[in-house]
């Protein structure tokens, strides 16, 4: 017996040996199967869709435009046999001119089959073609067999020398919080948009000319940074956005585009501006008496302000309480409407009467809606206790208010009322210096003792009530002589002994009565601070204090704070000021480095970041004292630096080719270090841990560039 799937799969012709037997005698036999195909089905055209190309191009017959199948005959007997060749254009076959009138669909199938247009003036050309299998007469097209030849029509049209023009071009400026923390401002077609009736949207592009300034574009799918261009394709989707760098204090930003078709025609470029607004309260720190009724605070929105925005509001008691300290207003959400710059936020203290100790609660802004937050994101108000009646509202609060409107912010009491506490608001001034050459005799000077001599050829008195006050010594030198107060007071200073003096001038001291804070100076040029106990400085130097001055009398040396700590002051030269790093970033080791503490990304995010938003790399630590100064500047928290093994595992190098010199591993160099995977954070205490380069966990980073 012979199985029908063993026939199938035999070549032809096929045996079937059998036997046959009458009990007694038996005989073998061979049985010969001859199988012959036959040839039922006709060739069905698929595809007849014709070809559009410009005048004098050569376009591709290609099966997506015309396709022939059978399914009894493979694609090599399938045969296009011409009737009327083209009039205005010429068919080639594998590069050459058609030479006899067929070609098959084994040849369309590999792309071998072209028409070129001869460049004339006709829109229309066509072939005609009849289909076959080499068996049969007929083919079949639409559902009905044919004999007649049918044809293909060829499409031509006139060279396209129009560049696509603006459509949409508006300001965008709604702005949105990211969940990474980050703001952005998305590009779409209804801020930008670019027509091309030759041209589809996906080839519509938007090149480049001049990026922006203070941020950077992101493709939101690919997460990649947008330099060069991009389409209206794009915009259409909603892919393109713009990350606002939050560390510079700007309200807008251009981009400089020029709009081509793939023809090569371009527009003429255009300036796309980007505007927003930033909301912060206008002081950060608030001195009230209790008796004082009402505190307005005062939230500012500067920038752009044509649109509404929004911002909620939140209440940290800290010592006072809510509801017996003071009370709100039930809204946690302020709304600036369009035009509108300025708002204000009421707050009712509680007075009971009681003598207690001063109260202090923070205000806090969060979530904005269509705004960026600036950097005054807290105010500070302290409730000063009645005292027995010697804080006075009409004296402090207007006092106070007229400052706030003259110096942006609010300062302690006058001399009379309550005396501020060790935790109360508290600012350093920038001492007022002629010139650095007079500062330096300043501090060549000789100290003597105040006498009542000196003291009767003096007229001091306090601004309000004309209180005389002693100062706590003299400074003498060449050039002058320098008054020490010690208190929270403001003078007025009138000398009638020399010509010199006669001159009125007024001086603003403010010295807070606290306890020491911060006991290190720095009096080498490297910004890793050493212990020196004769120092005594009021407040810890931070980035808020960074270039305040402050002189100590033991010491007879200015220092200034570079928001790390206190350093002694020197005196610029034209070239260290010609060298000085650009503004936001901080000069350690004759490097500027750069923060970004604002976002955090993967190693290779922040390398590439780095290189071309801010023109340097990922930092290199040299020595012990600059990863301590980096570890304190950047906050104790982990950072990215420029160390990795990306090259060679195991063989460890820093991304801007300098030497490794210093490395501060836990327990030393990790010992299996995978390929391009090992790059190193900064992390507990400073130390050094090896992380995956692009599917590690997002960090800050710090970058740096040689000075």
């Amino acid at each position: 017996m012979v199985k029908q799937e063993s026939m199938l799969k035999a070549a032809l012709p096929l045996f079937a040996r059998f036997i046959i037997s009458n009990g007694l005698w038996t005989k073998q036999g061979v049985f010969e199967i001859t199988l012959e195909t036959v040839d039922k089905a006709l060739p069905v055209v698929t595809r007849n869709k014709g070809l559009r190309l410009v005048k004098g191009a050569t376009g591709l017959l290609s099966p997506d435009l015309l396709q022939l199948t059978d399914p009894d005959t493979p694609v090599e007997n399938l045969t296009f046999l011409l009737a009327q060749l083209p009039q205005h254009g010429q068919l080639y076959l594998r590069g050459t001119g058609l030479l006899q009138h067929n070609f098959t669909q084994q040849d369309v199938d590999s792309r071998k089959v072209a028409y070129r247009h001869s460049g004339g003036d006709s829109q229309v050309d066509h072939f005609t073609f009849v289909a076959t299998d080499l068996t049969h007469q007929g083919f079949v097209l639409d559902g009905r067999v044919w004999e007649e030849p049918v044809s293909f029509s060829i499409q031509v049209d006139p060279l396209d020398r129009a560049a696509p023009r603006v459509t949409q071009l508006h300001s965008p400026s709604q702005v949105g919080l990211l969940k990474n923390g980050c703001y952005g401002i998305y590009i779409t077609s209804r801020v930008l948009k670019a027509s091309d009736p030759d041209t589809e949207d996906g080839q519509i592009l938007f090149k480049i000319l001049r990026g922006p300034q203070h941020g950077h574009l992101e493709n939101i799918t690919t997460g990649e940074f947008i330099r060069e261009k991009f389409s209206q394709k794009d915009l259409n989707s909603k892919t393109i956005l713009y990350i606002i760098n939050p560390s510079l204090e700007v309200n807008s930003d251009i981009l400089e585009f020029q709009i081509m078709d793939p023809a090569g025609n371009s527009a003429a470029p255009q300036i796309l501006e980007l505007k927003w607004s930033h909301i912060e309260w206008s002081q950060t720190e608030y001195e009230v008496c209790e008796s004082v009724g009402t505190l307005p605070l005062e939230i500012t929105r500067r920038g752009y302000s044509m649109d509404s925005a929004f911002v909620g509001v939140k209440v940290n008691q800290m010592s006072a309480t809510v509801g017996k300290d003071f009370t709100m207003t039930p809204a946690k959400l302020i709304q600036f409407d369009p035009g509108m710059s300025t708002k204000m936020w009421n707050i009712a203290i509680t007075y009971d009467g009681l003598e207690e100790d001063d109260e202090v609660f923070e205000v806090i802004l969060n979530s904005p809606v269509n705004a960026v937050l600036g950097t005054k994101t807290k105010a500070a108000v302290k409730i000063l206790d009645s005292k027995g009646g010697q804080c006075h509202p009409s004296d402090s609060f207007i006092q106070n208010k007229q400052r706030a409107e003259e110096k942006g912010t609010w300062r302690p009491l006058p001399l009379g009322s309550s005396s501020p506490s060790t935790s109360g608001s508290f600012r350093l001034e920038r001492r007022p210096l002629s010139s650095p050459k007079r500062l330096g005799d300043t501090r060549r000077g000789t100290q003597q003792d105040f006498d009542s001599t000196d003291l009767s050829r003096m007229r001091l008195r306090t601004h309000g009530n004309g209180k005389t006050v002693r100062p706590s010594s003299v400074y003498r030198n060449r050039t002058g002589i320098i008054y020490n107060y010690h208190g929270m007071v403001s003078l007025k200073l009138e000398d009638d002994s020399s010509p010199i003096h006669k001159q009125k001038a007024k001086k603003t001291i403010k010295v807070a009565e606290l306890p020491p804070a911060d006991k290190v100076e720095s009096t080498t040029d490297s910004h890793f601070p050493r212990q020196v106990q004769l120092s005594s400085f009021p407040k810890n130097c931070t980035l808020e204090l960074k270039g305040l001055f402050h002189f100590e009398e033991s010491l007879r040396k200015l220092y200034q704070c570079n928001g790390v700590t206190w350093k002694t002051w020197r005196p610029k030269t034209k070239e260290a000021e010609d060298k000085s790093c650009p503004a936001g970033w901080h000069h350690h080791s004759g490097y500027c480095h750069y923060f970004v503490t604002v976002w955090r990304v993967s190693w290779h995010m922040a390398a590439r970041a780095c290189r071309e938003q801010h023109l340097g790399s990922l930092v290199t630590v040299l020595t012990r004292q600059h990863m301590q100064w980096l570890w304190d500047v950047s906050g104790r928290k982990p950072f990215w630096i420029g160390l990795n093994d990306q090259r060679h595992a195991g063989h460890w190098e820093w991304i801007g080719g300098e030497p490794v010199t210093f490395t501060n591993w836990k327990r030393g160099p990790p010992r299996r270090s995978k390929p391009r995977k090992s790059c190193i954070l900064v992390h507990r205490k400073g130390n050094w841990q090896a992380n995956d380069c692009k599917r590690g966990k997002s960090h800050n980073y710090v970058c740096s560039r040689k000075l």
